[in-house]
């Protein structure tokens, strides 16, 4: 039997100080303290080699949970502020003859994105300063306004709105901008609701979802628009989209 002096204690182990003056590892005593002398038995390499891997298991672990702390700083900030931006409509302008764009709109219609259908649209697109998270209501007079000092209209001056909705059953979106748009003077204006099945072939084939809504129209295919949205307009505006489009 080994005697020694405890000169430290650990949970897992302890250090003895033998009379030569040697330190030695030793399986942990209860009921002992530092300073005391004691019959010890010394760690043997199969529990120290235990020892080892516990320690090296609970590095990993909270190395792990550290990894999983970080990611969670980084991700989830940018998860609610993806939430707060999501996308809850579509706003399709088409101006007669030429430039094509798309405003991607928040829950309270602050502009969130642009997607340019042509190149007349891509350059009027450049001019619209600081567009993000300001009121569609501003920014779509603002874009027809800079179209018509671009010289990119006719004598006609007609343009198609097309308002593709994610909330279907939702009105307020629809009525608002259609009130809207009325005050732009000098202005013929059409504005229809296209399902979101139009609207996502149309983004998909980089066309206009309100082109594409007319194409539709006039083949009258079933396979895409819901009949509740062609029952809802009126002759005269169908008439206007399919001339429009000259289908």
């Amino acid at each position: 039997m080994n005697k020694g002096i405890i000169m430290e204690k650990r949970r897992e182990y302890m250090i003895v100080l033998t009379k030569d003056g040697a330190f030695h590892k030793a399986i942990p005593i209860k009921g002992v303290d530092i300073g005391m002398e004691v019959c010890f038995d010394p760690l043997s390499d199969q529990r120290k080699l235990m020892f080892m891997q516990r320690k090296k298991q609970h590095h990993n672990f909270f190395s792990f949970l550290a990894f999983v702390s970080m990611i969670c700083l980084f991700v989830l900030p940018f998860y609610f502020v993806a939430d707060n931006n999501r996308v809850y409509a579509y706003v399709g302008i088409d101006i007669n003859p030429n430039p094509s764009i798309e405003f991607k709109l928040d829950e309270d219609l602050h502009v969130q994105g642009i997607r340019s259908i042509n190149d007349e649209a891509k350059r009027i697109s450049q001019h619209l300063m600081n567009y993000k998270d300001k009121n569609a209501i501003d920014v779509i007079p603002l874009f027809i306004e800079k179209v018509e000092q671009a010289g990119l209209t006719n004598k006609n001056k007609q343009v198609i709105i097309g308002i593709s909705s994610l909330q279907e059953t939702d009105v307020t979106l629809f009525e608002e901008l259609k009130e809207k748009s009325v005050s732009l003077q000098g202005w013929k204006i059409t504005t229809v609701k296209v399902p979101n099945e139009i609207r996502n072939v149309a983004e998909a084939q980089n066309l206009s979802m309100n082109e594409l809504m007319a194409k539709e129209l006039a083949e009258k295919n079933p396979m895409r628009i819901q009949f509740k949205n062609v029952e809802e307009l009126k002759e005269e505006d169908r008439a206007i989209i399919q001339s429009f489009y000259n289908y």
